[in-house]
């Protein structure tokens, strides 16, 4: 049984050119050292898919509870962050979650989020139409990806959705997200607390505005949703818009960058989505497979002392879930270094597994699809993402693209046919 502190070898994660291309690391970890441990920054990196995938889903070993972290520090007393500590979903005990879950799922299911198709299609078309006429190099993150998911939050939950408000929305929500970061420096940290009391403050008003008229909304929804008999407060639906904001917002921009970066750097599957855009929907699982999250992913601590292919986690220790190595992790994926629309992506470890799968799973898919599908018409066979001019953002672990600079090519009538909007 191998301890930390017998941890010798330098990890790649302290590599500042590690980020450039972590996948052929990440390999030769997954194959030695599937259970990494990263010094001096304290956290193990999980890089198999059956371990990560057991890790979501383990609650006799691991917990999405920060609360356990050796490294945790409280948010100040009183605060509605603090709050959100103390009874958030994932500090919740397995029963109440679970009844919690079941109301908040009912804004959520493929059939409640089908009934938003229309707004979100609505909404991709309104910063999709002006880069049909643009020409040179944009900043795809800026004018595309960057503001969708947070007009679509906006619309589909009754929040004004034009002007000043959604820009202050949309800056509010990242800055919330970012301050979640268990790797955030303090001043982050403290944005993401104002930024959330602000964004928080701003649903707790529409939730009492609602109560007195409903709506065909998502804070609607929740006020209607009961299980005999029982309902969510407003501290509920309040917690639950301003987290699906929070987390939405950044990881479907990101994931839509990821979309268009992936399609540019491989323009044979791109037009194969171009001549049969019924693989759209299932190119959106192989990108999220391919490229989403890098060398990163989701945290999970350590309820007690364990073992865990021959290292020993100690009560305490952050275990980071790679993505990167589990989407790639060839015992589940045939030459999973090749990018394949077509591909069977089974057990997609994305949006997690078990009782703490992402809620927001299926409205982020439909964003996904109606973003691909804009930018098949807007991208030209000849458009090219410009890495040299790129800007990112690290974070520990995490790399934040700041920016998505796209060269657009001469324009061509494309055969993709968009669908009615």
């Amino acid at each position: 049984m191998t301890d930390t502190t017998q941890q010798a070898s330098v990890s790649p994660f302290l590599d500042p050119s590690f980020m450039d291309d972590p996948y052929p690391a990440l390999a030769k970890l997954r194959a030695d050292d599937p259970v990494h441990f990263v010094a001096p920054l304290g956290f193990w990196v999980i890089l198999r898919h059956d371990d990560v995938k057991r890790l979501f889903n383990d609650p006799e070993n691991a917990t999405p509870d920060r609360r356990y972290w050796e490294h945790f520090q409280p948010r100040p007393e009183g605060s509605f962050m603090r709050w959100v500590e103390d009874n958030g979903f994932f500090s919740l005990p397995p029963p109440e979650h679970a009844r919690l879950r079941k109301l908040f799922s009912v804004a959520l299911t493929p059939r409640a989020v089908k009934r938003y198709e229309a707004q979100v299609r609505e909404t991709v078309e309104r910063f999709a139409a002006p880069l049909r006429q643009a020409e040179g190099v944009i900043d795809l993150m800026e004018a595309f990806a960057n503001p969708i998911p947070n007009a679509v939050i906006s619309r589909i939950t009754g929040i004004p959705p034009a002007g000043d408000d959604e820009r202050r929305f949309r800056e509010l929500a990242q800055a919330t997200i970012r301050g979640f970061f268990s790797f955030s420096d303090e001043a982050t940290k403290k944005a993401g607390d104002d930024a959330f009391l602000e964004i928080s403050t701003w649903v707790r008003e529409l939730a009492k505005a609602r109560r007195d008229s409903l709506g065909e909304d998502m804070i609607s929804d929740l006020i209607r949703a009961q299980d005999r008999g029982d309902r969510l407060t407003d501290d509920q639906i309040v917690m639950t818009i301003t987290g699906l904001i929070g987390a939405g917002s950044e990881t479907t921009a990101i994931g839509g960058m990821i979309a268009a970066m992936t399609l540019l750097d491989h323009p044979n599957q791109m037009e194969k989505l171009r001549r049969e855009p019924k693989w759209i929907p299932n190119a959106v699982s192989e990108i999220l497979r391919f490229g989403f999250g890098g060398p990163a992913g989701l945290p999970r601590y350590a309820v007690r002392d364990f073992e865990l292919r021959g290292k020993t986690i100690r009560k305490g220790q952050m275990m980071l879930l790679s993505f990167g190595g589990a989407s790639r992790d060839p015992a589940v994926y045939e030459d999973p270094d090749r990018f394949d629309v077509t591909r069977d992506v089974r057990d997609l470890i994305t949006f997690g597994n078990g009782p703490h799968y992402c809620l927001g799973a299926n409205l982020a898919r439909q964003e996904m699809v109606c973003m691909i599908e804009a930018m098949l018409d807007f991208l030209s066979p000849s458009s090219r993402w410009r890495k040299d001019l790129a800007k990112f953002q690290t974070i520990g672990p995490f790399r934040r693209p700041v920016t998505l600079p796209v060269e657009l090519g001469p324009r061509t009538v494309s055969k993709h046919r968009r669908r009615d909007r």
